[in-house]
This record gives structure tokens, sequence and C-alpha cells, in this order.
């Protein structure tokens, strides 16, 4: 085909209609370079665009991991102040427990007398109590029986009969401790109203103790550690599910019952939170227009929740002077990234002056290096030097080579298809005699009565007649991925699967059998207007193992396939009536269900095979 004419533009004046004037030209006739900022000037922008988001954004980032850090060490801080409090009010409350089931082994326990003396023992047990001291005993009623306590201490407050939920929670709570509400004492401490079940081997409630726990050296507990790690003792409390202080380190907020409902820590809790669950929250509050930083944790088996907090202020006073120190040593960063950009640009200049000469040379086909003033210097340059160099020489010989290969393939070309000439040219050591055994799908077309043909038109017909049909056949089927083995006489003879295979060969090969049919209607066409004659072809195809490789002598060779497979197909094909396509059923098995319509044409016997073949056509 023809190369298409290049279009020449004609650029005219807008306003005048005259020819554009031609663009500078420098030495040697190209094009001058535009002017611009110098390569120093660049590369020296350059580094300090690249230095300078780069050390601000490092800067940015140390900033803020530092914000960070700091935070999630108040949180570790106050997670452990929580973990403390908890363990802390675990243990004390464990402890009474202990000393409540103590003193029901003395009440109920064998071998200690009668009830005189089981009372007298535990007063005595109670005198020695640090945290409670009394108790008063219940029958499973509910019913209070008796108050054992020291002679010294007044009578305690304590309910006559005890309420049905407050029962029914005893039998519920499995023989643990069962905590009823915060209120005050005789002399006026907040104590902890607390009720233990006596419970028998069947489960069943055989009496309860209450007594009143004194919160002081609870409390005292979390105002110094408050003071000890927040700064004030207003830093730790424990509240219960209604948001009233039950621990905290002013014993008269506590014995207040004070309501922290509106505190702003459990803005970040649901309303109606109960502090059932195990819960944690962390949040940034206001409390009395000071911004503060806080967490909660529920201590769920009681229903309670310990809080810390600790203004804003005093968490992040660090952050100002390790801000002051960051910037300090951003500046400096500038500064050394400003003398590191005007040394690196000067010494990146000169090297690269010489290279771009070089390169105009190669692009001029000129294949010369750099100068020896850039090849001996021992830094990157040197090294870009001496590879330019290796490169002029790589790609004089390339181009030889190229030029040499270039030949060859259009000399090959015109003999093999082109996946066997990418075989021959990119694998030359396998230029020898033998072969692979393959699955391979075998394609014959034949010209028929060819010989009555031939016989009616001169031999320059026949010859300019098969030329331009084997030259369409051959363009349609490389176009499905074939190779054209062969032409025998008028007789075309394809192969899919070899020396490259593709899932879908059987398919390609009739496929481009219905491409052939196609378009020998046009070719018809031309040949009824311009000789008078047409033709018809049959085309048979089958699939099956076979050799495809190099045969022939040492000093000539034909790439082909070779076997049974190629047999049956010509014999299939020798079988099929002008304009027909037969198929064999092993050809047909690798089509599957991929949409060609195939006719079963029945069984037929091949000449020189004992079985009968089906053979399947494709239809019009």
């Amino acid at each position: 085909m023809a190369a298409n004419p290049v279009p020449v533009v004609e650029t005219r004046s807008a306003e005048r209609g005259t020819e554009a004037p031609p663009p500078p030209t420098g030495e040697k006739g190209t094009p001058a370079a535009p002017r611009g900022l110098p390569l120093f000037i660049r590369l020296f922008l350059l580094i300090l665009l690249c230095a300078l988001p780069t050390l601000g954004g490092l800067g940015w980032v140390m900033m803020d991991a530092n914000v960070v850090a700091l935070t999630e060490t108040v949180r570790h801080q106050h997670r452990a102040i929580v973990w403390d409090v908890q363990r802390t009010v675990r243990s004390g409350l464990a402890r009474v427990e202990q000393d409540l089931e103590d003193i029901s082994t003395i009440l109920f326990g064998p071998g200690l007398g009668d009830d005189a003396t089981r009372y007298a023992l535990a007063g005595s047990r109670v005198a020695a109590l640090r945290g409670i001291d009394f108790v008063t005993l219940y029958a499973p009623s509910g019913q209070s029986v008796t108050t054992v306590k020291a002679e010294e201490v007044p009578d305690p407050r304590m309910p006559s009969r005890l309420e049905p939920a407050l029962l029914e929670a005893l039998r519920a709570s499995n023989g643990k401790l069962v905590i009823q509400r915060v209120h005050t004492n005789a002399q006026g401490e907040p104590v902890l109203e607390a009720f233990f079940p006596i419970v028998r081997d069947d489960g069943s409630v055989r009496a309860v103790l209450g007594t009143l726990v004194k919160l002081r050296d609870l409390c005292e507990l979390l105002g110094e550690l408050s003071e000890k790690f927040l700064g004030s003792r207003e830093n730790v409390f424990v509240v219960d599910r209604e948001r009233r202080l039950v621990l905290h380190g002013d014993l008269a907020r506590v014995a207040a019952r004070e309501d922290l409902s509106r505190h702003g820590l459990f803005k970040a809790l649901s309303g109606d939170s109960s502090f059932d669950t195990d819960m944690v929250a962390i949040s940034d509050f206001q409390l009395d227009g000071e911004e503060m930083v806080g967490s909660l944790e529920t201590l769920s088996e009681r229903g309670w929740a310990v809080a810390v907090q600790q203004p804003q202020s005093v968490v992040y006073a660090s952050l100002s002077a390790m801000r002051r120190s960051i910037l300090f040593a951003l500046a400096l960063a500038v500064l050394v990234a400003l003398a590191v950009g005007l040394f690196g640009a000067r010494q990146l200049t000169q090297p690269i002056r010489e290279l771009v000469a070089a390169t105009r040379a190669l692009a001029e086909r000129t294949f010369r290096g750099v100068s020896e003033r850039v090849t001996r210097r021992g830094d990157e340059l040197g090294t870009l030097g001496r590879a330019f160099d290796s490169m002029a020489v790589t790609l004089e010989a390339k181009e030889r080579e190229v030029v040499t290969q270039t030949q060859v393939r259009a000399a090959l070309s015109r003999y093999l298809s082109p996946d066997v000439v990418d075989l021959v040219v990119s694998n030359p050591e396998q230029l020898r005699l033998g072969g692979e055994r393959r699955e391979v799908t075998i394609l014959f077309a034949d010209v028929v009565g060819f010989t009555k043909l031939s016989e009616s038109q001169p031999p320059e017909t026949i010859v300019a007649l098969l030329n331009e049909l084997f030259t369409f056949a051959t363009e349609i089927i490389q176009r499905r991925g074939g190779i054209i083995d062969k032409f025998i006489g008028d007789c075309v003879m394809a192969v899919w699967g070899s020396p490259q295979s593709h899932p879908d060969d059987a398919l390609r090969a009739v496929q481009a059998a219905e491409d052939l049919r196609r378009w020998l209607d046009v070719g018809n066409r031309r040949w009824r207007a311009r000789w008078g004659i047409e033709i018809q072809l049959a085309i048979g195809i089958h699939t099956g193992p076979a050799v495809a490789g190099n045969v022939g002598s040492e000093k000539r060779m034909e790439y082909t396939v070779i076997g049974d497979t190629v047999n049956v197909a010509a014999r299939i094909e020798s079988m099929a009536q002008p304009g027909q396509i037969l198929v064999s059923e092993a050809t047909r098995e690798r089509i599957g269900d991929s949409g060609v319509e195939l006719v079963p044409a029945g069984e037929r016997q091949l000449h020189g095979r004992t079985a009968a073949t089906r053979i399947f056509e494709v239809p019009l």
C-alpha cells in the first residue's frame, strides 16, 4: 500500500495575510533554543522546592506526632489511674465481703456454743475491724434479728425489715456482697450500706448480714492518688449509676451525695447509661469555663464508674517549648538547604552541559561519547558519563544489528509466516532438525475443478488468480491466529496451535474458514468481471496431535507439522463439495458451546482408516 502523503500546512498572518516568518535558527540550521532561566537557577529552585515543603511537612508531622504522643501518654496515665482505683475499690469491697463471711462463720459455724456466745464472739470480731462498726443480722424473711457491735458504738440506723426487691437481689447475688446506697452515719461521715447473704449448700438464703462500710480510707486514698499524679485532690472520683459521688478526695462532697449528672465528662455517654456494662469513654470537655481532658471507665459489677480529669493547660504545657525547638531546627535546616542548593546547582551545571552536547551528537547519529572531564569524575555524573559512552558504542552496534535483522525478516516473511519468522530470528538455535508433539488444528482449502480451469485459461491468468487468492487467504488465516504451512499447487494448508497455541485454536480455524468462504464471493465478482471465471473452495478441518518442527536436511529444511491429524484433515477436505466446510468430531468437541452452528453430516469412511469418522458441516 502507498504511504499517505504528508500534508503541508501553510501558516499566514491573521492580520496581513502574508506568510509567517520562519522560526529563528541556531548553529547548523537547528532551531534556536527558547529563552528561559539558566539551568543553574532552575536546579537551585528545584532543590529548594523539594527541600522546603519536605522540611515544613516534617516539622508539622513532628509537632502533630508530639501532640498525639503526649495525648496518648495522658490517656495511658488516666487508664493506669483508673485501673489502680478499680483495683483498690474491688480490694476494699472484697475485704469487707471476707470480713462478713468470717462473721457468718462465727454466727452459724458448728461447735461454737449457744447464740449468746456466738454473738459475743462476733462482737469481738467486729470491734477488731477498721472498716465496719457493727453487723445487723436479718432472717431470710428480711426481718431484723439482732445487731452485733462493740459496746461503745451507738446504735446504728439500719432498716428493721428488708425490702422485697433487696431480698430478691440477695437471692440472685450467688453469695456476693450487695451494695445499696451511700449515706452518712451518726458522726456525719459517708458510709456505704451493704448486705451479705449467708447461703446454704442448696443455694437458699439462710440469713442476711447488713452493715455500713466506712468510706474515709478509700476517699483518702483517692485524694492522695489524684494529688500525686494529677496535682489536685479533685481530679479522681467514683460515681454511681445516678451520677452521684461515691468516692472523692473531699469527704464532705461524698457525704452530701453531690450530683454530677451535668458534668461535662458524662456527655460522652448516652443519657440512660447505667454503668452495668464494661465501657470506656475519653472526651474533652469544659468545667467551669476551663478546657479539660477526661477518661471514664465503668466498674460494671457495682454499677459505678471511675472518672479521671485534668486541665488541658496542664496536660499540654510542654508543647509550647517543644514547638519552639522544632521551629528553630526547621529554620536551621532551611539555611542548610539554601547552601546545599547553591553548591549542588553549581556542581551539576557544567557536567550536564557536556552531557547535553553529547546527546545532541547522538541525535545526529554521530554515536560519540562525552569528554574526559566528565568520565573521570568519581561521582554519579562520572558514572553517567561512562554509561553514556558505553551506550553510544552499544547503540552503534545495535543499529547495525537492527538493520541486519530487518533485512532478514523482510526476506524470510516472503516465505514463512510471521510466527515462524519470529521463532527463527529470536531463537536461531532452534534451526535444527526435529520437533515436538503438540495438539494442532489443520485446515485444508482446495480450489475445486482446478485442472479443468487450468486447461481453459492461460498460465498467466491462473498464476495471477492464485496469487490474489493466496494473498487474501494468508491475510485471513494470520488474522485468526493461524500460520500458512504450505501452498500445495491450488491448495492451502494452514495450522493453528504451532508454534504458538491458544485455548480456542479450533474455533479460530472454523472462523477463518467462514471468512474465506465469505471473501470468495467478493473475489469471484472481481474475477468474473476481469477474466470471466469464478472458483469454489472445498475446506476440511481436523484437530488432533501432530509433531511440529523442522523437517528436511541440514542444508534445506521446512517448518511444518506431520502426523495422522494432517492426513485426516486432507481426507475430510477431499470429501467436501464446492463451497462446503466439513469439520471432524474432534474439532467440534474443542469448539464446544462457542456459538458456531455445526450440522451433523453423518459418518464417513475415510480412505486408509478402518473406523468411521463423524463429520459436521458449517452451514451457509
